[in-house]
């Protein structure tokens, strides 16, 4: 768009850079996922917003390369989908992308963004610890490590009990899990550096870590290695405690300082594979089953089926995305409603002694309330303006 004017058709074009529109050589592209009964690339430009746009769509997107023109590109989109696009989806099509910034617009190139140096260090010097044989190598180590944990674990709650009760021990416990939380961050940047992300913006004192372009990396399972990795080294710092505790003499202050650990550190690392946002065991599920909003897109699709099986309305759903749609969402309501369930139980004994059995029923009145705002104001499903539903149709 030049001064409000939309871009017309290659044959009213006034010049090769509308003949031959480019996409921006930093447009990051992501595979195709699912999201609900729909399919998706993500789009995003560094430092800019995240856009869903059609297959079709992206199929046109990837092939504005600057050196094809648009006849050409139609040509291979006919071919391809079977129907050519019309002046008017052309105009759309290159205004919309145009007013995202979307095009390349004269001698701008996207300027690579260098990986951070300590960061570019460790990726180097840890690269082993992403192959294969190490992965497997953890994840049988970690299955020993667990089955020790579990197998203990009345012990290790015997032993760590005295602990808890001491507020040095406890400050020392913090200062652990404080360490394993900083550890935990900085493997998800070094991970991100290693699989060619550059966008990673981490700060182990405040317990951050953005990574801008991970999403659009085109292996899956670097995708979900970065994910993971956090909770990986969350373990390998409670391995050292329980060598102390297997080890030390029983009822020495080392021996119970370090059964403490191990409770807590085991905690620590298991929750964050729980598939709940925002947990890394979410974000590892929703790439693993190569969809976005997962739980979103879960209830969306349980609470619009009574109305679909009653007036045969509604979008339709692949065989694939129903069966992962309706299982999380399924469990995500079953584990809501749990913890409602447990959480009303405590408050009812709690109020017990001072209103009786009444006190339970104003514990589970005030949980259903609070569930129940909840509910409401969790972000509905909202559709981003697709130039493919003018466009590409």
């Amino acid at each position: 768009m030049t001064d409000g004017t939309v871009v017309g058709l290659p044959s009213h074009a006034p010049d090769d850079a509308v003949e031959r529109p480019r996409v921006r050589p930093d447009l990051l592209v992501s595979a195709e996922l699912g999201r609900g009964p729909h399919r998706v690339h993500l789009l995003r430009v560094p430092g800019g917003a995240t856009f869903e746009v059609s297959p079709k769509e992206c199929f046109l997107i990837r092939n504005l390369d600057g050196r094809r023109s648009l006849a050409e590109v139609g040509a291979a989109y006919a071919a391809r989908f079977g129907r050519r696009l019309g002046p008017a989806q052309w105009s759309q099509l290159l205004w919309l992308l145009r007013q995202r910034d979307l095009l390349a617009t004269g001698d701008r190139a996207g300027a690579a963004v260098a990986p951070r140096l300590l960061l570019a260090r460790l990726a180097t010097a840890f690269g082993w610890a992403f192959s294969l044989p190490a992965g497997v190598a953890v994840g049988i180590g970690f299955a020993a490590l667990y089955a020790v944990v579990a197998v203990e674990s009345p012990r290790l709650w015997q032993d760590a009990r005295p602990v808890f009760g001491d507020w040095r021990w406890v400050v020392g416990i913090v200062a652990v899990s404080y360490l394993s939380a900083m550890l935990h961050e900085l493997a998800h940047g070094v991970a991100a550096t290693h699989f060619g992300c550059s966008g990673v913006r981490i700060n182990v004192v405040a317990l951050s870590c953005r990574v801008e372009d991970y999403q659009f990396l085109p292996s899956r399972a670097g995708r979900v290695v970065i994910a993971a990795v956090g909770g990986v080294l969350n373990s390998i710092v409670t391995v050292p405690f329980l060598l102390v505790w297997l080890f030390s003499t029983p009822g020495s202050a080392s021996h119970r300082f370090a059964a403490a650990v191990v409770l807590v550190g085991t905690v620590q690392s298991l929750v964050n594979y729980v598939p709940l946002a925002p947990l890394d065991g979410y974000k590892m599920l929703s790439h693993l089953l190569g969809v976005v909003a997962l739980g979103p897109e879960s209830r969306r699709y349980l609470w619009s089926r009574p109305r679909q099986w009653v007036s045969r309305r509604g979008p339709r759903y692949p065989g694939r995305a129903r069966l992962a749609l309706g299982l999380y969402g399924t469990g995500w309501h079953v584990a809501t409603a749990a913890l409602g369930v447990g959480v009303a139980w405590s408050g009812g004994r709690l109020l017990e002694p001072s209103l009786g059995r009444a006190g339970h029923a104003v514990s589970a009145a005030v949980v259903v309330l609070t569930v129940c705002l909840w509910l409401a104001g969790l972000p509905r499903h909202r559709t981003r303006t697709d130039p493919s539903n003018q466009a590409t149709r």
